[in-house]
């Protein structure tokens, strides 16, 4: 990726994250805060879903060096049903135990731990439209798995209530968009690699052709010189 590209992914995603902190923030999605809270909000979300993004692509490039395919597929599928697990259920039943006559019911954490699911496969399916089947399981692991990793902090510090959401909203927003820029800037990147190769071979090809014409040229003339020679009279 080019520094003008990365610099792109950057400042593009904390702009869609400030304009989405903006939105939740007018509308009065957002406890109803001003909007210059919700952009300054936007914008923090939006860097903490880049630096998951830069977490995952690590992660995926170690462990693609480090592990068979086929075991970092199955890795990753079991990852993912263990975060499924405990959204749905173990967050509901360690909170029913700690606190057994106030707690969120389970239609709360049903919510949570669902729709971040449908959104990953939602946005899995477009990517695997863009990339390839291959692509599907990585994409819903990235989206789900890592989105819910930063969310949880929101979560902890308040299980319920409209800033959970949102902020949920926001860096699922932001991820989605990550997962679907950075495949087109990379095939952007590939298509001007092969454009420039591709420039150059006809450059070379060029060169070739216009140095036989001047050697066919070159060979034609030495030849007429040689006749002219050979019928020249001899004057001795």
């Amino acid at each position: 990726m080019r520094l003008n590209q990365f610099v792109f992914l950057i400042v593009s995603t904390v702009l869609l994250g400030a304009i989405a902190g903006i939105f939740t923030s007018v509308a009065g999605l957002w406890l109803h805060v001003p909007w210059f809270i919700g952009l300054i909000s936007g914008a923090f979300l939006a860097t903490t879903s880049l630096m998951g993004f830069w977490a995952y692509l690590t992660l995926n490039f170690i462990s693609s060096m480090t592990l068979p395919k086929r075991v970092w597929r199955w890795a990753q599928g079991l990852i993912l049903a263990l975060v499924l697990y405990d959204m749905l259920w173990w967050r509901y039943h360690i909170d029913a135990i700690r606190h057994p006559l106030h707690h969120a019911t389970l239609s709360v954490y049903l919510l949570q731990g669902l729709w971040p699911l449908v959104v990953a496969m939602i946005a899995g399916m477009v990517k695997t439209r863009l990339s390839g089947r291959g692509s599907f399981l990585p994409s819903v692991f990235y989206l789900y798995v890592f989105t819910v990793v930063d969310w949880l902090l929101v979560i902890r510090a308040q299980s319920a209530g409209p800033i959970v959401n949102q902020t949920g909203l926001i860096m699922m927003l932001c991820n989605v968009y990550l997962l679907l820029i950075f495949g087109k800037l990379l095939s952007a990147e590939a298509r001007q690699g092969a454009w420039a190769k591709d420039a150059a071979a006809r450059v070379e090809i060029k060169e070739r052709i216009k140095a036989a014409k001047a050697a066919a040229k070159a060979e034609k003339k030495a030849g007429r010189v040689n006749k002219a020679r050979i019928e020249e009279p001899d004057n001795s």
